[in-house]
């Protein structure tokens, strides 16, 4: 039997649940603004689905634990989803491999995963690279 105490560490050792949480806890995107949209994460552990809707207006974020309609309904499996927010997983990577499967508007899936992380130990910024680089990385020697 578990304890209240043990039942909250766990949950705290959750990554999809921090992620969810600190989102609902910012209340505020910035990288969010002028946009509005409604997102249902369908997070399938065997067959236990956990729901988690996410309300997006203007920068501002709701998030709920409802079973309900949405612009865009993600599903994909707990592992999954946790190796995104952790940045070990591209979301549109996931999306094109089956990992993750979008039922209504890609344009919502889109504006959400600008919140995911980036790799780890990324700073977000690429360095510029002049053509002739690239061109030379593309070359077989």
């Amino acid at each position: 039997m578990q304890t209240d105490d043990a039942a909250s560490t766990s949950a705290d050792a959750d990554p999809v649940s921090q992620f969810f949480t600190g989102l609902a806890e910012s209340g505020h995107v910035a990288t969010f603004d002028r946009e509005s949209t409604t997102l249902r994460f369908d997070i399938a552990d065997g067959d236990n689905v956990d729901r988690w809707y996410v309300s997006v207006h203007d920068g501002r974020v709701a998030v709920t634990r409802q079973d309900r309609p949405a612009d865009a309904i993600v599903r994909v499996e707990r592992a999954h989803f946790a190796a995104m927010v952790a940045g070990r997983l591209n979301a549109q990577a996931a999306l094109l491999r089956g990992l993750l499967t979008c039922e209504g508007s890609m344009a919502a899936v889109v504006t959400f995963q600008r919140c995911l992380p980036g790799p780890p130990g990324s700073t977000g910024r690429v360095a510029p690279i002049c053509g002739e680089t690239a061109m030379a990385q593309r070359r077989t020697p």
